[in-house]
């Protein structure tokens, strides 16, 4: 190779470089990482919508049962037990833990509740609400915690429920989750 074409070369390599370093250059190297997008910022596509509010829809039937005496006395421990199919879930096991003042049905102290997928990850939370209507009651929760996928899971799920009080119920469930 003559030298004439090594410097060339030399040339069009210095001036590339040097194009890149501009602060005028357009190229990617200069674009914010909202506009190249989740494989610039070295994340994943799925870990790009990691955080990302992912809408839950399902269903659970289910059954209670009444235990003992709790709340010093005051009411009675319930523990509700379903199972159904909701979305990010599959097959799912939802369980709930609470005890219900006798004297005018609410809750005393937390009511947490938790869904199992079929593959044994858990999200859970507690029941921040509940309200009853005219079809049996609505619960309002929150997802505070997961396991496996679900770890670090948050969400806000509503569980409306067709219930007659007889210890047997049926509920949509509806929401959104992130994990």
């Amino acid at each position: 190779m003559n030298r004439i074409a090594v410097l060339g070369i030399m040339a069009v390599v210095a001036v590339g470089f040097a194009a890149c370093d501009s602060p005028d250059a357009t190229g990617p190297e200069t674009a914010s990482l909202e506009a190249r997008g989740a494989f610039a910022s070295g994340r994943a596509p799925l870990a790009a919508t990691q955080d990302a509010r992912r809408p839950v829809t399902g269903y659970i039937d289910g059954r209670d049962e009444y235990g003992d005496a709790c709340g010093d006395g005051q009411g009675v421990l319930i523990t509700s037990t379903g199972t159904g199919t909701v979305s990010h879930f599959g097959n799912v096991v939802m369980v709930s833990t609470s005890c219900v003042n006798l004297s005018d049905f609410s809750s005393i102290g937390p009511t947490p509740f938790s869904l199992k997928a079929a593959n044994g990850d858990e999200a859970g939370g507690v029941v921040t609400s509940f309200v009853y209507t005219s079809y049996g009651f609505d619960l309002y929760t929150s997802i505070t915690w997961g396991t496996g996928r679900f770890t670090g899971a948050t969400g806000e799920l509503l569980f409306p429920t067709n219930s007659t009080y007889t210890g047997v119920w049926t509920s949509r469930v509806k929401g959104w989750i992130t994990y």
